[in-house]
C-alpha cells in the first residue's frame, strides 16, 4: 500500500518514519522535509494545489500534521494558525483524497476533544465531544468534516482520538510520573497500522489510550473494529503513574 503521512517530521511522524514495520511504501510529507531521507516531500497542507499534487497515486493517508503549540484560547495569532493548519489543512486533504479516490483516510484527533468529562466518569470511545481549548475545538471540527466526507462521498475514514505518545526507552520517564492516558509509541503505531486495513465503511471515531489501572477511556471499540490490543502496560513495567493532568516537561527534553 502507498501511504502518505502528513506531518512526518513531527514528534509522532519521526517515530513512524523510523519504526514502520510493514511492506507499505511511505511518502513522508512535511512543511520542513528531512533532506536526508528520500521518502520525504515538501508538503504544506494549507496549500490546496500542493496537497492535491502530493496525494496523486496514494492508496491511503495518515494525517498527523497539526498546529498544537500551547497557548490561551483567546490568543489570536495562535488560534489563527490552529484553524489554518488543523481545519483548513484537513479540509484540503479530504478534498484531495476524495478527488483522487483514496481508499482509506486516517485522521489524528485527540482525547482533548472529550477533556470536559470529569474524573471518574467513564468515557466511551466515540463519546460526544466536550472539547477544552481551541486546539481541541479544531480537532472536533475536523471530526465533523471527516463524518461529512464519509457520508456524502462514500469515503472510508478513521478518526483516532489519541493522547500524548511516549517512548518508554526515553530515560526521562524512569523518573517522571506518566499520565495514565499516555500511550507507548509501539501501541500507537499498531493502532494506526490496523486502521489502514480494518474493514470500515463510513467514518468511525475510535479512542486509543495507554492501558493502566487508572484508565477511564473505553478501548473496546478499538479492540472490536481494529483488532487493537495494548502490548505494553507501563505500570507493570515499573513506571510510576501520576494524575491525568501531571505536569509535562518541555518537549525538547524527550522528543
Amino acid at each position: 500500500m502507498r501511504v502518505l503521512i502528513t506531518g512526518a517530521a513531527g514528534y509522532v511522524g519521526r517515530y513512524f518514519a523510523r519504526h514502520w514495520n510493514t511492506d507499505d511504501e511511505l511518502i513522508l510529507g512535511d512543511i520542513h522535509p528531512d533532506e536526508n531521507d528520500p521518502r520525504f516531500i515538501a508538503l504544506d497542507i494549507t496549500d490546496a494545489t500542493q496537497t492535491r499534487a502530493a496525494i496523486q497515486g496514494v492508496d491511503a493517508v495518515i494525517h498527523l500534521a497539526k498546529q498544537a503549540d500551547e497557548g490561551p484560547m483567546e490568543g489570536d495569532d495562535l488560534n489563527g494558525k490552529r484553524f489554518d493548519v488543523n481545519v483548513k489543512g484537513t479540509f484540503n486533504l479530504l478534498e484531495a483524497a476524495r478527488d483522487a479516490g483514496v481508499k482509506r483516510f486516517v485522521f489524528t484527533s485527540t482525547v482533548m476533544t472529550v477533556l470536559g468529562y470529569q474524573a471518574p466518569e467513564w468515557i466511551e470511545s466515540d463519546a460526544d465531544p466536550k472539547p477544552v481549548g481551541s486546539y481541541a475545538l479544531t480537532k472536533q471540527l475536523c471530526e465533523v468534516m471527516c463524518a461529512h466526507y464519509a457520508h456524502a462521498f462514500g469515503m472510508s475514514i478513521v478518526c483516532l482520538r489519541i493522547p500524548k505518545p511516549i517512548d518508554l526507552e526515553q530515560p526521562l520517564w524512569k523518573s517522571h510520573p506518566l499520565r495514565p492516558q499516555w500511550v507507548p509509541f509501539p501501541d500507537l503505531m499498531q493502532a494506526f497500522q490496523k486502521s489502514l486495513t480494518a474493514e470500515i465503511e463510513g467514518c468511525e471515531v475510535i479512542t486509543i489510550v495507554g492501558e493502566s489501572s487508572k484508565r477511564r477511556w473505553d478501548l473496546s471499540k478499538a479492540q472490536k473494529i481494529l483488532g487493537y490490543q495494548p502490548s505494553l502496560i507501563p505500570e507493570e513495567l515499573g513506571f510510576e503513574m501520576g494524575t491525568e493532568d501531571q505536569p509535562i516537561p518541555p518537549e525538547s527534553t524527550y522528543a
